[in-house]
């Protein structure tokens, strides 16, 4: 079942005036102030036992809870810095076939990713350093509120610099492995198989019973139409890796792939058939209906070249991507 999106914004206390003092009271009593709705009891709960001791909200526990959410923020920023120590070396790596935009696109793709994670890290110490600010006479409230935050987003970067490393190694070892790169592009090419295929069977089975261009046949159709376009984007990019592999192994003295190009060539037979049998299959008010979309959408994608940003053309995918009314 999808999950609601979680609603950031902050429960403010429900009393009028001056923000009221915990210091001394129960984690159930102060919690009673605060929470609006039952929605929120447990929430709120939660971040007031950061700054409470046996049950009960002291200041005193403000110390404690900065350190530990600081052991936190400081794990973090030593994981984005063993991330982009990784970067270099592997930036290193990757010189003798740096011209290679196969290889360059990837590169700035993580230097890209690095900097967005630094950004983030960057603000963590300030987060705190406001903490122990307020930690003499601030709201105890908004002081575990926001420690309670800083630690989120601490555990979230430390994460993101986890898994970046993770993909940083995994790329190193495509660089130095001609036979991991070889495997990984037949990979994508069984993927890019089994996409044509579908189409494949959604167009043999497309069966027309109702000219309606708001219909379900309608709707299976443009989105197989949209799939199709996609997935020419697919091929292109597939055949500009294999010529970059190609020149990658004259350098090096390797033995070129010889076995993708044939498969590579039935694949967009089968695909440039599919598409026939798209556009044959399709009743007249489809094509009027859906027919500016669909070429407003080729026009964004024409515009891509290889090495293709994927994140990229799943947005303009959908921007373009027909609605059915």
């Amino acid at each position: 079942m999808r999950k609601e999106p979680a609603d950031d914004r902050p429960i403010e206390p429900k009393s009028d005036g001056d923000s009221p003092d915990f210091d001394g009271l129960s984690v159930e009593k102060a919690a009673d102030i605060v929470v609006n709705t039952e929605r929120e009891s447990d929430e709120v709960r939660e971040t007031l036992a950061i700054v409470a001791q046996d049950g009960t909200i002291r200041r005193a526990a403000v110390d404690d809870a900065v350190a530990n959410a600081s052991m936190v923020v400081t794990t973090a920023e030593t994981r984005v810095e063993l991330a982009a120590k990784k970067l270099d070396n592997v930036r290193e790596t990757a010189t003798p076939v740096s011209d290679l935009d196969l290889v360059s696109a990837r590169i700035d793709n993580f230097d890209a990713r690095l900097t967005t994670i630094e950004d983030r890290a960057d603000d963590l110490g300030d987060v705190i350093q406001e903490v122990l600010g307020m930690k003499e006479d601030g709201d105890l409230y908004e002081i575990a509120r926001r420690i309670r935050r800083v630690t989120s987003a601490a555990t979230e970067i430390q994460r993101a610099a986890d898994d970046f490393q993770f993909e940083i190694d995994s790329f190193e070892e495509w660089l130095t492995d001609a036979d991991r790169r070889i495997e990984e592009l037949t990979a994508d090419l069984d993927a890019l198989a089994q996409s044509v295929d579908e189409l494949d069977d959604i167009a043999g089975t497309l069966v027309v019973d109702d000219s309606d261009p708001e219909s379900e046949t309608a709707q299976t159709w443009v989105a197989a139409m949209v799939r199709h376009r996609v997935v020419s984007l697919m091929i292109a990019d597939l055949r500009a890796e294999l010529a970059a592999l190609r020149t990658w192994a004259e350098r090096e003295g390797g033995t070129p792939p010889s076995e993708i190009e044939p498969r590579l060539d039935e694949i967009q037979t089968s695909h440039e058939i599919v598409g026939e049998q798209l556009t044959a299959g399709a009743e007249p008010e489809w094509v009027e209906r859906f027919d500016d979309q669909l070429t407003a959408l080729d026009e964004a994608l024409e515009a891509m070249e290889p090495p293709i940003a994927w994140a990229e053309v799943e947005a303009v995918a959908e921007e373009h991507r027909p609605a059915i009314e």
